[in-house]
């Protein structure tokens, strides 16, 4: 299997786990959803039920499929393009990789972002099972901190993919 393979595999696949995972755990929300927390963790905004569940699944789905398809487009369209060490990168013979590498980074990044709304809304369904509801402010940092590691990782990713090639 190709990594181009791998990365669209996975893709696809945390793309149904979310839609099945969203739905069928939303039916545990109350009519009225808490849609956002003050300091504390305590509701200060509400959603309706049908929006909330609108609103995560074009979050969590909707926003990283289009998200991966534009830069699919772009990438697979583009000739010119800001990368470091651009000249060695966009060479003829090696524009093909460059573009494939750039889709794939771009897939990767959009499984995190299909991942991270996954794991606000298993915060939501947490909080909920409080009484009265209260949001976890530490599971919310510790989400934070990894998402942004994570994503810091895909962009040293990026960097070291496209360093000064090695002159033989």
């Amino acid at each position: 299997m190709t990594r181009k393979t791998i990365s669209w595999t996975v893709f696809i696949l945390i793309l149904v786990f979310a839609i099945v995972f969203i739905t069928h755990t939303a039916a545990r929300l109350p009519a009225l959803v808490p849609s956002h927390f003050d300091l504390a963790g305590y509701p200060n905004a509400f959603m309706t039920h049908g929006g909330y569940l609108r609103f995560m699944l074009l979050l969590g789905v909707g926003l990283p499929a289009a998200l991966v398809l534009l830069l699919t487009f772009v990438y697979t369209h583009a000739n010119d393009m800001k990368l470091p060490n651009r000249d060695y990168w966009l060479a003829p013979e090696r524009i093909a990789q460059t573009r494939s590498m750039l889709v794939a980074h771009g897939v990767w990044f959009g499984s995190l972002l299909v991942a991270m709304v996954c794991f606000a809304h298993w915060l939501e369904l947490d909080a909920q099972r409080r009484v009265p509801p209260q949001l976890s402010n530490a599971a919310l940092e510790v989400g934070l901190l990894v998402f942004f590691l994570i994503a810091g990782g895909w962009i040293l990713g990026l960097l070291i993919a496209f360093r000064r090639p090695v002159r033989s």
